[in-house]
């Protein structure tokens, strides 16, 4: 049986193939795509990119119809509002995110000249925009018309499913936390945690077993009457982001970088903690509307900034975070003891978040679900939709690392290669992953691109940057030369799992760089690069099965500096996301200041 799980569209689309006959996943998100960071288009780009003949059921990962918001995903408006967005693409022609932030002026002066090169798309434009105007919205009316938009998306690819379905939007982040986590047959609670889907912020699920679970807490996500106002933990942190000057939905990962530097304002994080109430009995954290409310005036917020500086504002929203979710998560442990956690939804990017929990709470088994955000409900939808149909998935157990997207043959690669005349290649064979170590050893700053695509918002080796981290200027160079991002942002290491004990004080055998770990005090000079100001190191553990070619290049970069551990940054450049082919791999080589490409097998120099 194929079945296709979506997050259709809206923030971070992406598409879950699973066959549950061939025992096989793939898993892409759109943005890897169109290059265009969490994009919000539908998944259409997907399946123009990769031949899926066929899908036996599909599944979507929202069920709440009901019109909450004049930006809310799932209206009948926000069908026409997607034929709106690729009618205005198509003119436009975007290649990467900043293609999409023009003037008024501009795209008028776009819309008027492809009125003469591109009419249909000028037509399509404002055919949307006219059948958007006469929309009356009901929930009724909104399940018919996704419905309907998803099934016209289909055939355009030959697709006809004989059913799609329709799942809670935090069960489909719960599910796959749970069933891709190395204790899935076990007693375990997922917590999901964002900004809010299908009006809820967070729940908690209580596993029993593959085929045994309840829903034991909730949090509304209540709405304050304006744009994407939402009361909830993701959201709040949303608005940090933005009093930043930042992105919100996008540049968290900046505000919890930049709270290492700074101490929590008494006042910010006493309102904020004040404002919040966690109910002991039903598991929910509530808010009290009128403490709340000013935390939503971006005005107000900055005014706070001034006050107290960027890191100490960053500190108290990161503060205020790790507090609430410890003190829910332990009154969650004395109704459902159990060592194992799962975490998931957008919230569970935040690392140090994950090592609060750690250290704070009983929970010693812990798992953050890889493709933690949106794009993971896609898998989440296409597991619920298996069970229900009676299919045995018990084999998803041995996808223990998310290696779910597309691969290409050294004969695919030499062809790309070619097609280039600044640069030059030589092919290594199969010893590459030595060479790439000595590369690393002599302060080269190399990329990865190796085997099947990770699905997440992390490289785990397979599209990677990578660097070695005892040189003391490494992570300013990729900072400024490479990444282009500020200098204050940490770098993940990848470490050999039989160094873990070695390095840290107090640590387990985590594969996903979604949890920090706190690094013994007399190794953080010899590593520099590893390590962020607060003493924390974001690590992959490897090991040999995990991924065999990433553990040779660990075990001989540690015979070339004495440490098996590699700086280990995403593929990609600021603004773009990880690179998905070998055409990609390229381009962003020959655009940032990287020395060498290692791409199956082959090793890649720019031309002087």
């Amino acid at each position: 049986m194929r079945i296709v799980g979506t997050k259709f569209c809206g923030h971070d689309s992406a598409l879950c193939l699973l066959d549950t006959k061939q025992k096989t996943i793939f898993a892409m998100s759109t943005e890897r795509v169109t290059r265009i960071k969490h994009d919000s288009i539908d998944i259409t780009p997907i399946l123009e990119a990769y031949n899926i003949d066929t899908c036996d059921y599909v599944a979507h990962s929202y069920s709440d119809f009901e019109d909450k918001s004049n930006d809310g995903e799932l209206r009948e408006k926000m069908t026409y509002n997607k034929d709106i967005e690729k009618a205005l693409r198509s003119i436009i022609k975007p290649t990467y995110i900043a293609d999409l932030a023009l003037s008024r002026l501009l795209k008028n002066l776009c819309i008027l000249k492809s009125l003469f090169t591109n009419f249909s798309a000028v037509k399509a434009y404002y055919s949307a925009k006219f059948n958007r105007a006469l929309v009356k919205e009901t929930p009724e009316g909104n399940r018919r018309a996704f419905t309907n938009y998803i099934q016209q998306n289909l055939n355009k690819f030959n697709l006809k499913p004989k059913k799609i379905f329709f799942y809670d939007h935090h069960l489909c982040h719960a599910i796959p936390s749970y069933y891709l986590s190395p204790f899935n047959e076990k007693k375990a609670l997922a917590l999901t945690i964002d900004g809010q889907g299908d009006g809820y912020f967070s729940k908690l699920f209580y596993f029993n077993g593959l085929d045994d679970y309840k829903l034991v807490g909730e949090s509304t996500a209540d709405y304050l009457g304006e744009g994407d106002k939402f009361l909830s933990i993701g959201r709040l942190y949303n608005y940090f982001t933005k009093a930043m000057g930042l992105r919100p939905n996008s540049d968290e990962g900046k505000v919890e970088a930049l709270a290492a530097f700074g101490q929590a304002d008494k006042d910010l994080y006493g309102s904020l903690m004040s404002a919040t109430n966690i109910d002991k009995n039903l598991l929910s954290i509530n808010f009290d509307v009128s403490l709340i409310e000013p935390f939503y005036d971006i005005e107000w917020l900055k005014k706070q900034r001034d006050r107290v500086g960027d890191e100490n504002f960053c500190a108290s929203i990161q503060s205020y975070l790790e507090d609430i979710i410890v003190d829910y998560l332990n009154f969650s442990y004395e109704k459902y003891p159990t060592k194992n956690l799962c975490i998931s939804g957008g919230v569970a990017a935040n690392i140090i978040m994950s090592l609060a929990i750690y250290e704070r709470t009983r929970f010693k088994n812990i798992y953050v679900l890889p493709p933690m955000g949106d794009e993971g409900t896609a898998i989440g939808s296409a597991i619920i939709s298996a069970v229900s149909l009676g299919q045995d998935i018990s084999w998803l157990k041995d996808f223990s690392m998310p290696y779910f997207g597309d691969s290409y043959s050294r004969e695919q690669i030499k062809e790309v290669l070619d097609d280039f005349d600044n640069i030059s290649y030589e092919d290594l064979g199969e010893n590459w992953p030595e060479v790439a170590a000595i590369s690393v050893s002599e302060g080269k700053i190399c990329a990865l691109f190796n085997g099947q695509m990770e699905f997440g918002p992390r490289a785990l080796g397979n599209r990677s940057i990578i660097a070695n981290p005892m040189l003391e200027d490494t992570r300013q160079k990729i900072n400024s030369t490479v990444k282009r991002r500020p200098n204050y942002q940490p770098f993940c290491p990848s470490i050999l799992e039989e160094e873990r004990e070695r390095l840290f004080n107090n640590s387990f055998s985590h594969k996903h760089m979604a949890i920090a770990f706190r690094m013994k005090d007399e190794f953080i000079k010899d590593l520099p690069c590893a390590v962020h100001v607060d003493g924390t190191a974001r690590p992959q553990f490897v090991e040999e099965k995990d991924n065999p070619n990433y553990y040779r290049y660990l075990k001989a970069l540690k015979k070339n500096i004495g440490y098996g551990v590699s700086l280990n940054t995403s593929f990609n450049l600021h603004g773009r996301t990880i690179v998905r082919t070998p055409k990609d791999a390229i381009i962003d080589f020959i655009d940032c200041n990287l020395d060498e490409l290692f791409i199956e097998g082959y090793r890649v120099r720019k031309m002087s």
